[in-house]
């Protein structure tokens, strides 16, 4: 059994809690973003464990999960000493949270689950590298800067409501054109990138304490 790579989509709106839970382990996160690191590819889960470092035991039921969760889908099938063997391919490109997940009060938990696990699990992959050495730019006495060097930004500010309008619009617009498929045999450059914008507003009488 196959499935077209076509049929991948290019960004997956994440619009109902359940899918909301599956993305809320880190583990699932950290299988679901191996696999999104080639999203063409099939992948077994004995592939994936041992990228992960994980035992293969372990990721059965978190691969049923994704897969309940439409966020992969069975690529194709194969009988292996008369076992049945399928490889998994994921069903998007990009995930983005709808707007009415993000405002609905009830969904705070859940929410902060999810958030929780992405942050925690990008926070693993910057420290590895960090430690690593692998995060460093090319030393400032080289003949040309590092173009690809770390870019690292905090904003915490006041902006009249029609500057941050633009400004999360401009990055709205950012994400979409980088989040299309680049071109498969010259996407070597393996790259990190974690974006979160949040304009606090006071809680209403809904809200969570």
């Amino acid at each position: 059994m196959a499935e077209d790579a076509d049929t991948v989509a290019v960004v997956r709106e994440v619009d109902d809690v359940e899918t909301l839970k599956a993305l809320s382990d880190p583990l699932r996160l950290a299988i679901l973003r191996t696999m999104m690191s080639d999203v063409r590819a099939s992948h077994r889960v004995k592939d994936i464990a041992r990228l992960l470092d994980r035992p293969t035991t372990r990721l059965y039921r978190h691969i049923k999960v994704l897969e309940a969760a439409g966020l992969i889908k069975v690529a194709q099938t194969r009988m292996v000493s008369g076992i049945q063997e399928s490889q998994y391919r994921v069903a998007q490109f990009a995930l983005r949270l709808s707007r009415d997940l993000l405002a609905a009060p009830g969904n705070a938990g859940e929410l902060a689950d999810a958030f929780a696990a992405t942050l925690n699990d990008f926070r693993d992959r910057l420290v590895r590298d960090i430690i690593s050495g692998r995060f460093q730019p090319e030393p400032e006495a080289a003949e040309q800067p590092d173009p690809l060097g770390p870019m690292v930004v905090a904003l915490d500010r006041r902006l009249t409501p029609e500057r941050a309008t633009e400004f999360r619009s401009r990055l709205s617009a950012l994400m979409e054109e980088f989040n299309r498929p680049d071109d498969e045999e010259n996407a070597v450059v393996p790259v990190e990138f974690l974006l979160l914008f949040w304009a606090p507003k006071e809680p209403t009488e809904e809200s969570p304490a």
